[in-house]
């Protein structure tokens, strides 16, 4: 026998010191959960796993920000549904005011209510908020800008291109304007006393009215036809669309002039008088004068297509194409400097307007402005919200007056077409909160299915891995014994020295 290294010991070492590694590493992997712990126990494993942990993150982070569209949609839904509440009580009102057994005072109790409507459809649509985020005023639509401050883009559908609209403005919004002469009584006489018929409302002055009260009965009855009777000076007027044009003065002095209070041709005054002493007295005529107002006109040029249709209604364009194109353009009086004459109630002259040079415009329409809800994983993986402008101006109910059968009657096809405009509005809201339902649940489904993927490369299968411990135990408790015995066998040569 050889006294040598102890070979034995040393080879029953490095058998230990594996088994010791082994057993380390299913002590890890049973304690954390893991199978690929760093970079090391499985290089390719590690790489594919963070790449989908990334996603996976991502899928839930996007099924989130779907539900936060769903909470956006539901309060921009649940404000309409009050507007198209508060459209179907107007509507109700306005078949309540075209009942012909209405007084005027009927009639203007009802269009009291009727302003009140409308002032609170208008509140809604400036103050409905997400997150400080305002929902019906515009500001979740495609952005656009023109190079004319007075033309503005209040609607475009969602089938109008985001590129340049070239127009050319021809002709400004205008009111009906009736213009009378200057009062030559400070009191009804005798021979004055009559009746003015307004759109064939009429008012009685009787013998002994002052000229305060006779105004103040005309004015009464224009206000109930929201037509604007006042005072001004017919020589100071310079041509442009609005009251600004005339100055307006006390009672008595300067014209009598009769404007509507809204703007294009479906706006109309019609007076007469049927005494001739009265009608010179307010520079009248017994002959019915009749004026209408004028519709903002505008022509197409490039990026229309030549089978767009143009029409006007007030201070609002229409344009019109195939595929649900339309874009609607309002258009602030004084914008093109038209010079109108306006209807003189003598019967001289009648409302009539001349073009003094075109305005040539532009008008943008970006692809900015409305909400993208990020709604997968990557890039470029968005989903567009639009949510048009929703006010009276737009629904075309801004300056509706019941106050006459035929404003109650011109009411009940307005409010319609408002409850139809609003209810589309909803309805195209419904559909996008239908797709992100469909949305979240793919997404959900998808992170589920990717997260078994990363499971069964990242995570220890922990039945094998203990029957690995228990093996790598044993022989670590196996390798420790004979470590000790193979200590021992030196102990042998010392016995044989002694002996």
């Amino acid at each position: 026998m050889r006294i040598n290294h102890n070979i034995s010991a040393m080879q029953t070492n490095s058998q230990l010191r594996k088994t010791n590694k082994n057993l380390d590493t299913a002590l890890e992997r049973l304690s954390s959960g893991y199978r690929i712990n760093r970079a090391a126990d499985d290089a390719a494993g590690m790489a594919i796993s963070r790449k989908m942990k990334t996603q996976i993150e991502g899928l839930e982070r996007a099924s989130m920000n779907s539900s936060d569209g769903i909470s956006v949609i539901q309060t921009a839904e649940g404000a309409l549904n009050e507007v198209t509440a508060m459209l179907q009580r107007m509507r109700q009102l306005a078949v309540q005011a075209a009942n012909g057994t209405n007084t005027t005072d009927d009639r203007m109790s009802i269009q009291q209510e009727l302003n009140q409507l409308t002032a609170e459809i208008q509140r809604i649509s400036t103050t409905t908020e997400f997150n400080t985020k305002t929902l019906l005023d515009g500001n979740i639509d495609n952005n656009s800008y023109s190079n004319v401050p007075g033309l503005e883009l209040i609607y475009a559908s969602d089938t109008v291109p985001s590129v340049e609209y070239q127009m050319t403005l021809t002709c400004d919004p205008r009111q009906a304007v009736v213009v009378g002469g200057e009062p030559s009584i400070t009191e009804i006489g005798e021979e004055e006393a009559g009746t003015i018929t307004i759109n064939g409302y009429s008012v009685y002055l009787r013998e002994g009215t002052s000229l305060e009260d006779a105004f103040a009965s005309i004015r009464n009855l224009c206000d109930s036809m929201n037509i604007k009777a006042f005072f001004g000076d017919a020589s100071s007027m310079d041509g442009t669309p609005d009251t600004a044009g005339y100055e307006e003065l006390d009672i008595g002095d300067g014209n009598l002039i009769f404007m509507s209070r809204g703007y294009g041709s479906s706006q109309k005054i019609s007076i007469q008088c049927n005494n001739p002493n009265l009608a010179d007295a307010f520079g009248l005529s017994t002959d019915t004068i009749t004026a209408y107002g004028v519709d903002a006109k505008i022509e197409l040029g490039e990026g229309f297509s030549p089978t767009a249709t143009i029409s006007g209604s007030g201070d609002i364009v229409y344009v019109r194409d195939s595929n649900n194109f339309e874009m609607r353009y309002q258009i602030t009086p004084g914008t093109v400097g038209t010079d109108f004459t306006d209807a003189t109630a003598d019967g001289s002259e009648e409302q009539d307007w001349a073009a003094d040079g075109d305005i040539e415009a532009t008008s943008t329409l970006l692809s900015a402005g409305p909400m993208y809800l990020q709604v997968g994983a990557n890039e470029d993986q968005t989903m567009e919200v639009r949510i048009p402008r929703t006010d009276p101006v737009t629904l075309g109910i801004a300056s509706i007056n019941v106050c006459t059968q035929e404003g109650a009657e011109a009411a009940i096809t307005l409010y319609d077409n408002a409850v139809n405009e609003v209810s589309s509005i909803r309805a195209k809201l419904g559909a996008y909160q239908n797709r992100l339902d469909h949305t979240i649940t793919n997404l959900d489904v998808t992170g589920l299915n990717m997260t078994e993927s990363m499971s069964r490369i990242e995570d220890v299968d922990m039945a094998e891995e203990m029957t690995v411990y228990t093996q790598q135990s044993v022989l670590d408790q196996a390798g420790t014994a004979m470590l000790a015995q193979a200590n021992q066998r030196p102990q042998n040569i010392l016995s044989l020295l002694n002996g």
